[in-house]
Formats: C-alpha cells, structure tokens, sequence
C-alpha cells in the first residue's frame, strides 16, 4: 500500500469536502444557466419599464393609483410578461435537468472511485450506475414549484389589490423567485444523482458510510458531519446543533437533508486511519464543531440558531483550541456572531 502522509486523512476530508464539491457546484451552475437564460436580466427590464409607466401615469413611484383605467393597463402588461417568461421556465428546466441526469450519476461515481483511490492507494475503476426511475420522477417536481410562484404573483397584481408601486412591485418579486426554485430544484437533484451513485459504489466495495457538510452547513448538516453508519443502515432522525430544532424530521438514508443541501456521503473503512492520526471522519466532526464555534454560516440561515447551536457547542463541550472557543463565548454574550462568512484558506 502507498505509504501516506501525516495529514492524509484531513487532505482527504479537503478533498470532498473542498474540491469534489466544488466540482458540484460548477456543475449545478452550467445546468442553471442553460435552465435560466437570461430570465434574471428580463426580469430586471419589466421592473424597470413598470416603474417608469407608474411614474408617467401617477407621478412617481410612492403615488397611489390615481386613475383606474392606467392602473389596469399597467397590470395588464406585466401579467402578460409574467407569464410570458415563465411559461417555458419549467419545461427548459425539466430538460436540461434530464439531460444531465446520467452525467451527475457519472460524476458521482468517478468522485468516489478518485477518493478510494486517494484513501487506499489503489487505483479504482468509477463503478457504473444509471439514474434510477424515482431520480428522473424527481426532474419533473419543478414545474409544480413554478406555477405556485405564477398563480400567486398574477393573484397580487389585480387592481383591487394594488394601490401603490410596491404593491405591484411585491407581485414581480414573487414570480421572479421562481429562478431561485430552479436554482434550489437543480442543486437539490444533482446532489441526489451524486450521492445515489456514491451509494451504489459504497454498496459494491462493502465499506461503510460517513456524512459529509459543507464548512457552512447549517445547523442539522453538521450534527451529521463525520457519522458513520453501515451501508445499508440510515442516519438518525433529527439530529442538530440547535436544541430548538432536534428530533425533526425522518431518518435519512443520505443526503440531501434540505433543499440546497450539498452534503454528501462517500466511503470509509477503518483501516483507512493511520495509527495515531486523526481519521477522515473525526476531523469531518472536529471541522463542524468549529463552523458552530465560529458561526461560519450562509446568510438565509437564522442568526438565532447559531448562537443556540454555540450555547449547545460550549456546554457539552467542544474540545477546540481555547481561542475558538473564545469566539463562541463572546458571540453568545454578545447575541450575535460579527463575522459567519466562511474563510477560503486552510
């Protein structure tokens, strides 16, 4: 076997937790800009060409609406465009996800194998799958998602309901979320179609499973951060940092845990440790019990549930460095973390 460096097992951690899922993301991005287009920047031109027929027809922005007859025209076009911008949204979305359904399953496998490759020294074939039929079900889920967003934008742009610009401004905001469903859609399948071709490969090398998170990952992904279970077996139910937010929720099989969930799982096996080293999946835990400490965190993620994630952290104990802990301490006093932006060094 090739002999391994000191730090192996943590390289291999950085590895998919770093540069695999990187890859990912790349990927989710080529899809979404074929699915998208360029519905954001068509988006931002019926913002604002409506703001200046409001302004012209009632003064400015703030005005209410003086006069019924413009106030329906007004409506009238930017429904049309809502639905006229919509309207393919789905189905191109549909079918540049199904189009790169068997790639995503590819990638996965060809991930796990260059991981086996780095944990064991020997050079492994990606092991070859498909997308399953309740994966390629999933590509179609997005339409229902869109039309939600259609029906209840078209429902607040009716006179009787629009009095003012934000009024109607409000409606274009809700169906311009439709793109951030798409996006949430793309990344949740893809991290199905990776981690169901990790699966398959783990269930052929016989090995066990260990969970992955992100750096950033929100409160329950990294209570999951380096657990280990059989293949075969599922990860505890409702599993979290925030006390508030345990015990939701059904056992998982695998990521994905939420939508835009990036975790991932790949294989483990013990013998894979090195003597007197930390193990890949102790410094998957050790990483997320500094994420906690140090409130690294997404933006749509509550504020609130990091600070309670870190009053947990500190009173079981976090075994970090006495500086970090210091970080969590202050920012539990203080009600607020000052920075939850990620480093992108070591």
């Amino acid at each position: 076997m090739m002999a391994r460096r000191p730090d192996r097992n943590e390289e291999l951690a950085h590895l998919v937790q770093g540069e695999q899922t990187d890859e990912v993301r790349a990927f989710e991005d080529r899809i979404a800009a074929r699915a998208l287009s360029d519905l954001e920047a068509r988006f931002g031109v019926l913002t604002r060409r409506s703001i200046t027929a409001w302004t012209v027809a009632f003064g400015s922005p703030q005005a209410e609406a003086s006069n019924p007859g413009a106030l329906r025209r007004i409506l009238a076009v930017i429904r049309a465009a809502i639905r006229r911008l919509l309207g393919p949204l789905a189905p191109r979305t549909e079918q540049a996800l199904s189009d790169a359904l068997l790639e995503a399953v590819r990638l996965g496998a060809r991930q796990h194998a260059a991981f086996l490759d780095e944990a064991t020294g020997r050079s492994r074939r990606p092991v070859s799958t498909r997308p399953s039929q309740r994966l390629r079900e999933r590509v179609s889920a997005i339409s229902d998602a869109v039309a939600d967003r259609r029906d209840r934008a078209l429902a607040m742009l009716r006179p009787n309901l629009v009095r003012r610009w934000s009024d109607a401004q409000a409606g274009i905001g809700v169906a311009r979320s439709a793109t951030t469903a798409v996006r949430t859609h793309i990344t949740t399948v893809v991290g199905e179609a990776v981690n169901e071709a990790t699966q398959a490969a783990i269930d052929y090398t016989g090995a066990k499973k260990v969970w992955i998170a992100e750096r950033d990952a929100c409160v329950n992904c990294a209570a999951y951060a380096g657990l280990v279970v059989a293949a075969d077996a599922k990860f505890p139910a409702g599993l979290s940092w925030d006390p508030s937010q345990r015990g939701r929720g059904k056992a998982p099989d695998a990521p994905p845990l939420h939508p835009n969930c990036r975790c991932r799982v790949t294989a483990w096996d013990e013998s894979w440790a090195q003597q007197g080293v930390i193990s890949m999946p102790e410094a998957l835990r050790r990483e997320a019990r500094r994420s906690i400490a140090r409130g690294w965190s997404l933006p749509t993620e509550s504020g609130a549930a990091r600070i309670r994630a870190a009053r947990e952290l500190l009173r079981v104990g976090a075994g970090l460095p006495k500086s970090v802990e210091e970080v969590a301490r202050l920012a539990v006093a203080a009600g607020r973390f000052q920075d939850r932006t990620v480093p992108t060094g070591p």
